[in-house]
Order: structure tokens, then C-alpha cells, then sequence
């Protein structure tokens, strides 16, 4: 005759408020999938289009692996390079800029540029 032991208590895991990313209010492990669903949507317009574009891969499809966090990056390699920079820049955009003094120059060059159109179109 054997006892079993008594499997020990399930470990809760909930969301606290120090969890949450910021975007949308997701979870960290779906914001990047919302990063990469918001990026696709801009450059190709739907997501029929991104789908096709995947491979042909099924648009239903596509939404619910992008919703559920389940999106698989290996998809990306079968976009054209456009798409492939315009998710590279969301996540950069979104992920990269930590650094406070870091972001202080980048906003500056950016005025910089800004400036240096300006001028050129003034001329």
C-alpha cells in the first residue's frame, strides 16, 4: 500500500501594479506582442495584409497569436525589410531609451535635424 505525499501549495501569480509596463496596461510579457502588432499595423494597414505577407498565414490567426502573446518572431523573418525596421524601431523606441542623459542627446540631435531642414528649406 502506498501514501502519497501531499502536493505542497500552488504558487498565485498576480499582477501587481509594478508589473504592468505602461502600454496598454499589459503585462510584460505580452507588451512587446502589442509592440510588434501596433508596428505591423502601421506599416502594412490591416492585418490581412501583414498575414499575407507572413508567409500567407491566416489573418485570424495572426490576431490571436499578437493578442495572446504567443506571436512567434521567426514570422517576422518573412516580412519585407520595411516591416522588419518599422518593428525593429517600435521596440527600439519603446525598449531603448532608458537612460535619461541618453535621451537628452537623442532629442538633440533630433532638434539638430530638425533645425538643418528647416534651414535648407528656408534657402
Amino acid at each position: 500500500m502506498s501514501v502519497q505525499k501531499p502536493l505542497p501549495p500552488m504558487e498565485i501569480k498576480r499582477l501587481d501594479a509594478g508589473e504592468l509596463t505602461g502600454y496598454g496596461g499589459q503585462p510584460q510579457s505580452n507588451a512587446m506582442t502589442m509592440i510588434v502588432k501596433d508596428a505591423l499595423l502601421r506599416h502594412y494597414g490591416s492585418f490581412k495584409a501583414a498575414a499575407y505577407h507572413m508567409g500567407q498565414m491566416d489573418q485570424g490567426q495572426l490576431t490571436r497569436d499578437l493578442d495572446s502573446g504567443k506571436f512567434k518572431f521567426e514570422r517576422l523573418e518573412l516580412c519585407d525589410l520595411a516591416a522588419k525596421a518599422a518593428v525593429c524601431r517600435a521596440l527600439a523606441e519603446h525598449f531603448g531609451h532608458t537612460d535619461p542623459k541618453a535621451r537628452i542627446q537623442r532629442l538633440l540631435r533630433e532638434l539638430r535635424r530638425a533645425v538643418e531642414e528647416v534651414a535648407e528649406a528656408v534657402a
